[in-house]
């Protein structure tokens, strides 16, 4: 085992990619040990996505979901899009030319999904929530397409705020959330939604969600290959998750899976080189992609740089460090937290640890801020 101890940090720079949950993580414990390094982003603030389901439905939340960076990080942060990773000089250019040098390359860059492509500044984040805020107040009947996680809580945030509110969620899995769920964690949240007054299609593919635009308020007709059809006033899709490579693919490009995630060993070391990191949802272990997750690694990636700058063996990644299956909000006063053994937790936990404010009071006091009133 490493010693995973945190002298000679300031000694190598370390460049973080990507400042998501599991960048931010790793940057907030690299100040604490006084370390040398900058963390990139193209945003200037921590897009707080978890809680987005609860921002495009509940008027005046959206502030709540954005920290800057700045505030946090002061110098160590530099705001840019990255274009290209040369491994072999150590160099990171920036979509304005400029070149970032590097002693341990760490990529955290995330995904694209559900609720996770809003760019900008943080008021035009919370200019475009706002306006699917007053959308989905406008419509009568809200479809949800897809029945994952994201897709789930949607549902229950409209179904909380708006009980009037006709909601149906259209999934194409022979069950809600994942094929991983147990039936019990699955009839859970079947109850809750049905007590919610939310009818759940199951095993059934929306065959013209191409032809729908997302979050816009109008009049259409969603088709499923069941030969079903539901009118909505507003769709809301929740479909899809994929590795936010475009900070990588230009330099990493063989050190990716077919899908696009880099390719990493035990100790979260991209495979076939050295001194350059990937975690979270951007790389292949597989765990699912959570930010309880990518938090986790991201402890782990700050060990290893510190054993690594201090020539100690590297710690390996070791799944059972996830205790956590899944934990879900459903709308302010509901929700199902599941150990990966299977055991549900009381509701009151999920609850007070997430539904009540999606989290936003623990990021923001985790980002040293005061939470907007």
């Amino acid at each position: 085992m490493g010693s995973g101890g945190s002298s000679h940090l300031e000694d190598k720079h370390v460049l973080i990619i990507g400042a998501g949950y599991g960048g931010v993580q790793l940057a907030l414990t690299l100040m604490k040990k006084k370390a040398n390094f900058t963390i990139v982003d193209q945003k200037e603030c921590l897009h707080h996505n978890v809680a987005a389901v609860r921002a495009i439905i509940q008027p005046g939340f959206a502030k709540k979901t954005v920290i800057p960076y700045e505030p946090t990080f002061g110098s160590h942060f530099r705001r840019g899009k990255v274009t290209k990773i040369d491994v072999e000089t150590k160099k990171v250019t920036l979509e304005d030319g400029t070149e970032l040098t590097y002693d341990i390359l760490v990529v955290a860059s995330g995904s694209f999904g559900p609720m996770k492509e809003i760019e900008g500044s943080c008021e035009e984040i919370i200019a475009k929530y706002s306006k699917v805020v007053e959308q989905v107040k406008e419509s009568r009947d809200v479809v949800v397409v897809g029945g994952g996680p994201v897709g789930v809580e949607v549902a229950a945030e409209v179904a909380t705020i708006y009980p009037d509110k006709k909601v149906t969620v259209i999934h194409g899995g022979k069950q809600l959330i994942n094929p991983e769920a147990t039936n019990k964690f699955v009839e859970k949240v079947t109850t809750l939604l049905k007590d919610m007054h939310v009818e759940v299609l199951i095993d059934d593919i929306v065959e013209n969600l191409d032809e729908l635009p997302d979050q816009v308020r109008g009049s259409y007709e969603v088709k499923t290959q069941k030969g079903k059809t539901v009118h909505a006033d507003i769709v809301l899709k929740c479909t899809g998750l994929k590795p936010n490579s475009s900070s990588y693919s230009n330099g990493l490009s063989s050190h990716m899976t077919e899908h696009g995630f880099l390719k990493v060993n035990e100790y979260l070391e991209v495979e076939g080189l050295k001194e350059v990191f990937a975690f979270g949802d951007c790389c292949n272990s597989k765990e699912p992609k959570l930010a309880y997750v990518a938090k986790l690694q991201a402890d782990l990636v700050a060990k290893n740089l510190a054993n690594l700058i201090n020539k100690q063996p590297l710690d390996p990644w070791k799944s059972d460090a996830v205790k956590i299956f899944m934990g879900l909000s459903m709308g302010s006063r509901h929700g199902v937290l599941a150990l990966k053994n299977g055991y549900i937790l009381p509701e009151f936990i999920i609850v007070n640890v997430k539904s009540k404010d999606m989290m936003t009071g623990s990021y923001f006091k985790d980002m040293h801020q005061q939470i907007p009133v």
